[in-house]
């Protein structure tokens, strides 16, 4: 059930450890997608290659922009959660099948994403704003994706319960767990406005209600503009976790 780090000597709970390594591992594959992406877009932007028609420099543009700065971005905060809790607090975590269940959500939703993207039914960018309209499976697989991140976030949390009253930790909460916690909280927030703006958004793609686009862009930046601050959060942590383990310095 656990087991100990021969690096840092941290207890690991290996149903956690497990989570870790496939959002991880996931992260790092959409971040290769969303720099190969990037990649084309500047081998067109530069006119003596003009590499790629208008039709795909949009269409990869919206891949770039879904890859980098959502699949990417939370994937890899997913990992830095299960990290942050069972690991540093020296706990289990409380349910490995939610976890499981989430990381199948987030797996087919982004993938459902791709494949609307690159098959051209959703060449509507990374903000995708009303009236621009894509297949309603873009918006579904986005839902399905925000839906997968959602149970983590409350997943972390239930980690701190327990944790908190089984005594794995002493003291206060380590601040590289804090830190973890701010991004979870800011995720929360993201994701309740995702969903706010991308539910109405899939229905009217089916053509079931109408979405007006001032309100759309209002809601949907609250979603782009909080999920970069996830970023930060979760970046300042590991930060703060790498000086823990490289230069000695006292931050778990």
């Amino acid at each position: 059930m656990f087991r100990t780090c021969p690096v840092t000597t941290l207890k690991i709970h290996r149903s956690a450890e497990t989570l870790i390594k496939v959002n991880a591992v996931v992260a790092v594959v959409a971040f290769l997608i969303g720099v190969s992406a990037a990649i084309l877009l500047v081998l067109t932007r530069w006119q003596v290659v003009h590499l790629l028609p208008a039709d795909w420099y949009y269409r990869i543009l919206t891949a770039h922009g879904l890859n980098m700065l959502i699949f990417f971005i939370l994937f890899f905060e997913m990992a830095v959660l299960y990290f942050a809790g069972p690991v540093l607090l020296n706990s289990r975590l409380p349910a490995p099948w939610a976890g499981w269940l989430a990381f199948g959500l987030m797996v087919v939703g982004a993938a459902m994403v791709e494949v609307m993207v690159f098959t051209g039914r959703a060449d509507v960018l990374f903000t995708s704003y009303v009236p621009l309209k894509a297949h309603p499976n873009y918006y579904l697989g986005i839902i399905l994706f925000a839906v997968g991140a959602l149970i983590v976030t409350i997943l972390f949390l239930a980690t701190l319960v327990v944790a908190k009253r089984e005594k794995t930790y002493t003291g206060s909460m380590p601040l590289v767990t804090f830190g973890a916690l701010t991004a979870d909280i800011i995720a929360i927030v993201t994701l309740l406005h995702g969903a706010a703006i991308y539910i109405p958004t899939w229905l009217w793609s089916m053509g079931l209600m109408n979405v007006d686009p001032e309100v759309y862009r209002m809601v949907w930046w609250a979603l782009g503009h909080a999920s970069q601050q996830i970023n930060v959060a979760a970046m300042v942590s590991i930060w703060y976790l790498m000086a823990g383990f490289t230069v000695g310095g006292v931050v778990l």
